[in-house]
């Protein structure tokens, strides 16, 4: 059975990914995503979306309540925060967001391919 999620939010990642170099659509298990390279950045799921977030972003996002933990199978999932925007439109205040979301997962990609490690992962 197909994982429910909210297609309205489709457009946001369609013209997220249209505007930034390096970006691309894709799917993880279905549901609409986007990427950094190789790498998940983001994902729809069921009443929002969940960006792959670094670790202190992702607590000072959840501190401030602009999002929460996302929890699979009532797990939490690390660096994973849930959004849920009211509309396509109201997602649009999430790209400073994920943009920081997309710079952290390319610098990943890179060090895993170089071998060599950055200083700083903000």
């Amino acid at each position: 059975m197909p994982i429910p999620f909210r297609r309205e939010l489709q457009s946001f990642l369609a013209e997220y990914a249209e505007e930034h170099r390096g970006v691309r659509l894709g799917y993880m298990f279905g549901l609409p995503a986007i990427y950094a390279g190789r790498r998940l950045v983001s994902c729809l799921i069921e009443e929002g979306i969940i960006i792959r977030l670094p670790l202190e972003l992702a607590r000072e996002e959840i501190r401030s309540r602009r999002g929460v933990p996302y929890n699979q199978h009532s797990r939490r999932t690390g660096n994973w925060v849930l959004y849920t925007p009211k509309s396509a439109g109201a997602a649009r205040a999430l790209v400073p967001i994920v943009e920081r979301a997309t710079r952290y997962q390319a610098e990943r990609q890179t060090e895993e391919i170089t071998g060599v490690r950055r200083r700083s992962r903000s």
